[in-house]
């Protein structure tokens, strides 16, 4: 042990799945069961093809994966969100979802969180119980 921590062998280093690849697994995993549980739009009421992180994932690991975060778009109007400096395309979102629900979500917002592998590993195994409610 050094520092406290097991000491890994090289060899068992490598089996270890990245951060990374478990992020995009469960990112991947997200939307596919986001398009089962909202598949309108909230905006349009198309079909949903993406669901937009209303607090960016940059500013709130905590709300990565929560689904009162997300919202049911499709691509097109996620690509005006993103690409638009105007506000009223978010504040058309709160107009549907309500004031209460954004002071909840600004709250849950400023939660920390501690991302890691074991965090990852424990989201893709609740997203994967999510998917299978659905099957």
């Amino acid at each position: 042990m050094a520092n406290g921590k097991p000491i890994l062998k090289e060899k068992d280093k490598k089996k270890l799945p990245k951060i990374g690849k478990l992020q995009n697994n469960c990112d991947r995993r997200m939307q596919e069961i986001g398009k089962i549980i909202h598949p309108k739009s909230l905006i349009s009421g198309q079909p949903t093809e993406v669901h937009h992180h209303f607090i960016p994932k940059s500013v709130s690991s905590a709300l990565r994966y929560d689904w009162d975060n997300l919202i049911p778009l499709t691509n097109a109007e996620h690509c005006r969100i993103h690409q638009s400096e105007d506000p009223d395309k978010e504040m058309q979102i709160v107009r549907i979802k309500g004031l209460d629900w954004y002071n909840k979500l600004k709250a849950k917002s400023r939660n920390p969180m501690k991302i890691n592998r074991e965090y990852y590993l424990s989201v893709a195994e609740k997203l994967e119980n999510h998917l299978a409610r659905f099957l």
